[in-house]
C-alpha cells in the first residue's frame, strides 16, 4: 500500500499550460470558490529535473572555405599544383618574408584543436564539416566515400595544411551555398527521422570564409541598360566572363551551371541563405546561423597590379587605382548581407597585419547545454470528463462520457479504452466519426487487425507512453518516440482526447470553441477545448500551484514543489474485482533545458494517483490532500496502463483497497 499524507491545504491558483519559468512562485488568481462538498482532492508533492548531459547538445559546424587561386595573393603562399597564377613572379612577389603558412590554415588547425579539447573534456558534442570551394566544391571532409555529413574532429592537421596547395580557378559562391544548404537540411532530415528530440537542442552554424567576390558571375539577359557596380551592387550583374557564361563548353565547368542563365547574381544567393534560414522553424531545430568573413589585402591586390585584374575585376567608371577598394566593397556588401540574413558576425581583414592574426575561435559555437528547469505539470483525471455543470463518469478515461460510452449508446464497453481492440480508443474513434472512424465493435482498418493482410499478428504498443498506439500516432502522424510532438506542453494522447491537432502548438493563443478561455489553458484546466464551457472552468477547473525549491534530494537538478488542487472525485460503479469509486489521476512532468523551454519537446515522466469516493461513507484518503515524491514520476511508458501497474500509484489501489475486510 502506498503512503497517504495529510498536508495543510493551499490557497491555488491556476496556471496556464506551457512554458514555466524559474522564477520561485508560479501562481495566478484563483477561480471561484470551491464546492463544499467533501469531493474535491489535492494533489501535493515534490519533482526533480535531472542534470542535463553536455554531449545531448549537438553543436554542427559547416567550414566553407575559399579554395581559388587569389587566395595566394590576400593570403598567402598556396599553389595551383602547377605552373599557374600562383607560381607568377607578381605574385611569388608580395609574399610578405618568413610567411610559410597561410592565416586560414593556422586558424583552422587552432579552431579544430579547441573543439577536440572541448569534446575530449565530455564537455560539448562538436562535430564540423569542411567543405572547400572554387569553381566546384571539392576535397570535402568528412571524406564522402564515409557517407557522414558531419564527424567529431581529430587529427586532421595534414588534411588543413593540404587546402593551401589545392587553388583552383573560380569562387563559385552559388555552389558553396548550395552545398552548404544541402549538408544542412539532408543532416536535419535524418535526424528528424531517428532522434528528433536531438533537433531543438543542436545548433548548426556555417563559417564562410572567402577573399572576394563571386567568380564568374553570368546575366541571362545580356541587354540590360544598367548593371550592377560597386555603389549599385544590389542590381543584377553582367557577365564576368563571357566565353564562360555563353560557351556551350568549357574546360572548368560549374557542376549544374547551364549556359545562358543567371549564376552567382545576388537573388540566388540570398535564397540560399533564407532557406538555410528557413529550416530552423521548419523542423523546430534550436539554431542555424551564419558567420562571413573576408580576408582582402586591399594592399597585396593593389601591388599584384594588373594580373589581379582579371581575378578581382574591373569597373566601368571606376579609375584603375582604385579596382581593389571597389572590389573590396562589393565583397563587403555581400558578405555583411550573408552575416545580417544569418544572425551571425561579419568579420573583415583588411591587410597583411590583420590577416596574420587571423582566428576564428571567437565565433559562437557554444551549445544549448543548461540546467533542465520545468516545462509543464498537468494532472490529467482518467475516471471522468468534464461536463455540464460538473465532472461526469468516465470510468475507462478514454474521454468518452459513460452515459456514452456503454452497450446501449455506442456500443461500447465503459471499462474499457478500446471496445474494439482495434488499437484505436474508443475515444479517439468518438472524436473522428467525421472521419469514419466507429468506436463500436468494428475494427478500423487503419488500426490493428491481427487476422488482416494488411497488419498480421499486430500488437498494441504506446512506445513513449503519451497515450496513442502505434496505429493512432501513424494516423495523426505525430512521432511514435516523443511524448509531445509539437513541444507545446501538451502530451500528445491528451490533445488527441479532445480531438486536437497533436501537430499543432495549444500555446499559440488558439481558442478553439470560442468561449474565451485559450485551449492550453483548458487542457491544464481539465475543461473541454472544443465546447464551450466557461462556466465549468471557472468553478470546476483545475488549479495549479508550483513554486521553485532548493534541491534537498542530491539530485543536481532543480525540485518544484506542487499544490493541484479542485480535483472533483466521482463515484464510477463497481466493476469486476474493484469496488466502487475508485479515481484515477494521471500527473504528466516535463523537463527541459533552460536555454530553450519553449521549442525543446522535453523530457517527460508520469506519476499516478488513486482516490476513493463512494458518499457517505467512503472517503480515501480521509484528508484534503495526498502526497507524491520525486521517486513516485516514471518514464510515460512504464505507467502507460496504470490499470496494469495499479501498485505504482500513489493512494491505495483498487487491488489493495478490494482486498480489505
Amino acid at each position: 500500500m502506498r503512503r497517504q499524507l495529510v498536508v495543510p491545504f493551499l490557497a491555488t491558483g491556476l496556471l496556464a499550460l506551457g512554458v514555466l519559468s524559474c522564477s520561485d512562485s508560479l501562481l495566478e488568481p484563483r477561480a471561484q470558490e470551491q464546492s463544499q462538498l467533501d469531493d474535491r482532492l489535492t494533489l501535493t508533492g515534490r519533482v526533480c529535473t535531472r542534470p542535463a548531459n553536455p554531449t545531448g547538445f549537438p553543436v554542427k559546424v559547416v567550414l566553407v572555405v575559399d579554395e581559388s587561386g587569389s587566395m595566394c595573393v590576400s593570403d598567402p603562399p598556396g599553389s595551383q599544383e602547377g605552373s599557374g597564377f600562383c607560381e607568377r613572379a607578381e605574385v611569388q612577389a608580395i609574399i610578405p618574408p618568413g610567411v610559410t603558412e597561410p592565416a586560414r590554415v593556422r586558424a583552422l588547425k587552432n579552431l579544430v584543436a579547441g573543439f577536440k579539447r572541448i569534446n575530449d573534456r565530455g564537455q560539448g558534442n562538436i562535430s564540423i564539416a569542411i567543405a572547400p570551394f572554387e569553381t566546384n566544391v571539392k576535397n570535402t571532409w568528412p571524406p564522402a566515400a564515409t557517407g557522414d555529413r558531419f564527424a567529431r574532429p581529430g587529427d586532421i592537421n595534414g588534411y588543413i595544411e593540404g587546402l593551401q596547395s589545392q587553388l583552383g580557378k573560380g569562387t563559385d559562391y552559388q555552389g558553396a551555398l548550395s552545398y552548404a544548404y544541402s549538408i544542412i537540411a539532408s543532416d536535419i532530415a535524418a535526424v528528424s527521422q531517428a532522434t528528433p528530440e536531438l533537433l531543438p537542442r543542436t545548433r548548426y552554424v556555417v563559417v564562410f570564409l572567402t577573399d572576394g567576390t563571386p567568380y564568374p558571375r553570368c546575366s541571362a539577359n545580356d541587354a540590360l541598360s544598367v548593371y550592377a557596380g560597386p555603389d549599385s551592387p544590389d542590381l543584377t550583374w553582367r557577365d564576368s566572363i563571357s566565353s564562360f557564361c555563353n560557351a556551350t563548353s568549357t574546360t572548368d565547368a560549374i557542376t549544374g551551371f547551364e549556359v545562358g542563365t543567371d549564376r552567382n547574381q545576388n537573388y540566388q544567393l540570398f535564397s540560399y541563405v533564407r532557406r538555410l534560414m528557413e529550416l530552423k522553424t521548419q523542423y523546430n531545430v534550436g539554431d542555424v546561423r551564419m558567420h562571413t568573413v573576408l580576408l582582402f589585402n586591399e594592399e597585396a591586390v593593389r601591388a599584384c597590379g594588373p594580373l589581379c585584374q582579371d581575378i578581382y575585376g574591373t569597373y566601368p567608371g571606376v579609375p584603375e587605382a582604385q579596382y581593389p577598394a571597389a572590389a573590396k566593397k562589393i565583397a563587403s556588401y555581400l558578405l555583411r548581407r550573408f552575416a545580417e540574413m544569418g544572425n551571425g558576425v561579419y568579420q573583415e581583414f583588411s591587410n597583411t597585419a590583420e590577416i596574420s592574426e587571423l582566428g576564428l575561435g571567437a565565433l559562437d559555437y557554444s551549445s544549448f547545454a543548461s540546467p533542465n528547469v520545468m516545462k509543464t505539470l498537468v494532472v490529467e483525471p482518467l475516471s471522468s470528463a468534464p461536463g455540464d455543470d460538473s465532472r461526469v463518469l468516465d470510468s475507462d478515461g478514454d474521454g468518452v462520457p459513460d452515459e456514452l460510452d456503454n452497450s446501449f449508446q455506442l456500443k461500447t464497453n465503459p471499462f474499457t479504452t478500446d471496445s474494439d481492440t482495434d488499437c484505436l480508443s474508443d475515444g479517439f474513434e468518438y472524436r473522428r466519426q467525421d472521419q469514419g472512424f466507429r468506436p463500436g465493435n468494428d475494427l478500423d482498418a487503419r488500426g490493428c487487425d491481427p487476422k488482416s493482410p494488411l497488419t498480421p499478428a499486430c500488437v498494441c504498443r504506446d512506445t513513449d507512453g503519451d497515450g496513442l498506439s502505434q496505429f493512432a500516432e501513424a494516423y495523426l502522424k505525430t512521432r511514435a518516440g516523443i511524448v509531445d510532438s509539437d513541444g507545446d506542453g501538451a502530451p500528445d494522447g491528451l490533445e488527441s482526447k479532445y480531438g486536437l491537432n497533436p501537430l499543432q502548438s495549444s500555446v499559440a493563443g488558439l481558442d478553439t470553441d470560442g468561449d474565451g478561455v485559450p485551449d492550453d489553458v483548458e487542457l491544464k484546466a481539465g475543461s473541454d477545448p472544443t465546447r464551450r464551457d466557461r462556466p465549468f472552468h471557472d468553478k470546476y477547473g483545475i488549479q495549479y500551484e508550483v513554486k521553485k525549491v532548493e534541491d534537498t534530494n542530491d539530485t543536481d537538478g532543480v525540485c518544484y514543489d506542487f499544490t493541484v488542487s479542485n480535483l472533483q472525485m466521482v463515484t464510477p460503479p463497481d466493476r469486476s474485482g474493484v469496488k466502487q469509486g475508485y479515481n484515477l489521476f494521471k500527473v504528466w512532468f516535463a523537463e527541459a533545458p533552460e536555454s530553450g523551454v519553449a521549442t525543446d519537446y522535453g523530457v517527460w515522466r508520469t506519476a499516478c494517483a488513486w482516490a476513493q469516493y463512494a458518499p457517505p461513507s467512503v472517503r480515501v484518503p480521509l484528508g484534503p490532500d495526498l502526497a507524491m515524491e520525486d521517486g513516485d514520476f516514471k518514464r510515460p511508458d512504464l505507467l502507460a496502463d496504470p490499470w496494469r501497474t495499479q501498485r505504482e500509484c500513489v493512494g491505495v489501489s483498487p487491488t489493495d483497497g478490494s482486498a480489505a475486510p
